[in-house]
């Protein structure tokens, strides 16, 4: 595909709590009307977690349908030169979400605080256009390869930037902290978005999902997965798998399948 032109879309999601936790702090979205796709966890340390990444795949779908991209109606930005309209709304919106949920936890005490990741893909005018905040994933198969498209928001990843992220499945670190976020949504009233854009391919795959899932079951079974079953089924196999292996936490994922 060379051209913006229009991808046809197949795409499912589920959020499961596991085995372990009896709250699901984990969200996802799947808005067939806009191709937009995401998923949020909520920070575990804070009260009302489950509250924060609902209201975020909530508000980032409200925020996308209200933008008009044949316009540069956002506020300006320091972005680079030709940065399309698209990945400024979705930066922008973003924002928007973070300080939405920054309000709501300054206007409720007993939440302050409040915060979640949130990763989102949003395939658009022939694109597919990333934003990411925290340590949920974004993967893309191509020809069977996959390829993790965000960055780890966390501590011990921005101390080990070329640490290979599976050798967390199998290594219990000595300090917990190190894997705490270093970057939130809700947090604080601003927040970086990290943004990524690409053309996509029929036979291409992008799974969105939080922890939960990558810290139980590794790369190539989530590609395996992915490549040979439909998104509703992949996402059920991928949730069953981590739940067998423990479901120490809760799950969201979406498989997104270019046609």
């Amino acid at each position: 595909m060379t051209d913006a032109v229009a991808v046809n879309v197949n795409a499912a999601g589920i959020s499961d709590p596991g085995r372990v936790r009896s709250v699901n702090q984990d969200s996802y979205l799947v808005s067939r009307s806009l191709n937009l796709y995401a998923v949020a966890d909520g920070v575990e340390s804070t009260r009302g977690s489950e509250m924060a990444s609902k209201m975020a795949v909530e508000l980032l779908e409200k925020q996308l349908k209200a933008v008009d991209i044949s316009r540069d109606a956002t506020p300006p930005f320091d972005d680079k030169p030709g940065i399309p309209l698209a990945a400024r709304a979705l930066k922008y919106a973003v924002r928007e979400v973070n300080r939405e949920i920054y309000k709501f936890g300054r206007e409720n005490p007993k939440l302050q605080g409040v915060g979640t990741t949130l990763t989102a893909v949003w395939v658009c005018q022939g694109r597919a256009f990333i934003g990411h905040v925290g340590d949920s994933r974004a993967y893309l198969i191509r020809n069977s390869i996959l390829t993790q498209l965000t960055s780890d928001h966390t501590t011990l990843a921005e101390r080990n930037p070329d640490q290979n992220p599976d050798l967390e499945l199998y290594q219990q670190p000595e300090n917990v902290s190190e894997h705490e976020l270093s970057r939130a949504l809700g947090i604080n009233p601003d927040v970086q978005v990290q943004l990524g854009s690409g053309l996509p391919a029929p036979g291409d795959h992008f799974v969105l999902c939080t922890d939960g899932l990558y810290g139980q079951i590794r790369d190539f079974e989530i590609n395996q997965i992915t490549c040979k079953d439909q998104p509703q089924t992949a996402c059920r196999k991928m949730v069953q798998l981590a739940n067998q292996r423990g479901g120490r936490d809760n799950i969201a994922v979406v498989v997104i399948s270019i046609e």
